[in-house]
Formats: structure tokens, sequence, C-alpha cells
């Protein structure tokens, strides 16, 4: 059962970075196909001052790389990202409520549906960016 007293909101989300290389200018008329591998960890931060609020923080690495379908070992691009989600949970939210809440898997899984998708977007426009077809890709977990 969800409390909305312990509910956390989503404070901030940050592209910490993104790094491509494209190997082949001009791959529009090539068939590729895309790999793509997420990394996502949690930590739950704790206020050092009694007033503070207690922070969740969801972190997000992609790693990726395209390559023609013929031929999946010769990549023509590579890619990585970095992303951060941080969450805020109410003034006053009992410490041991927040963290008994943060080891659920269900707490986890709904503070990682609200970040993946930021940063699958934000992937997918880079992606598009250098030119790639990739309005297939999924943008959800």
């Amino acid at each position: 059962m969800d409390t909305p007293s312990l509910r956390p909101r989503l404070m901030s989300f940050r592209v910490l970075s993104f790094r491509a290389e494209n190997k082949l200018p001009n791959v529009i008329q090539s068939e590729i196909g895309f790999e793509m591998t997420p990394t996502i960890n949690l930590g739950l931060a704790l206020p050092a001052t009694p007033d503070g609020q207690i922070q969740g923080m969801v972190n997000i690495q992609m790693a990726g790389r395209a390559a023609p379908h013929n031929s999946p070992d010769e990549p023509l691009a590579d890619f990585s990202a970095s992303y951060e989600a941080l969450f805020v949970y109410p003034k006053g939210a009992p410490e041991a409520d927040v963290s008994a809440r943060f080891e659920g898997e269900m707490h986890q899984y709904m503070l990682v549906a609200q970040a993946f998708p930021l940063a699958s977007s934000h992937f997918q426009r880079e992606l598009m960016a250098m030119g790639f077809a990739v309005g297939n890709l999924p943008l959800g977990l």
C-alpha cells in the first residue's frame, strides 16, 4: 500500500555524459541493428542536518553500438551515456520507514520507471541527430 506521506518527488534529471562515435556518415540506406545495455544503480542519501530531506538517486548508464545486420561484428558506431535522477522524500518522513520502503523491489521499480523513459528518450534523440533511424527503439523498461 502506498503512503502519500512517504512518496518521493522527482526533483531533477540530468544528463551526466553522452559519447558517440559514428564511423560511417551515411547510414540512411543501410539496415542497421542496435544493441543497447543499460546499467541501473539506486542509492539513498540521508540528510546531514535534522531538518534536511531524505533523497533517493537513480543512476542509469547506457552502452550501445550499431552494426549492419549482415555483419554484426563490424560496428559502425559506439555510444555511451550516463544519467542521474534525484528524488526527494517529504520533510519529516521517518528514516526507518523510507529505508524499509527503499529496500522493496516495487519501490525501486517505481523510481526507475520514472527515470528510465527520460534517459531512453534522450539517448534516442541523440542517435537520431547522428542520422540513425531509431524510432522503433523501446523507451520503457
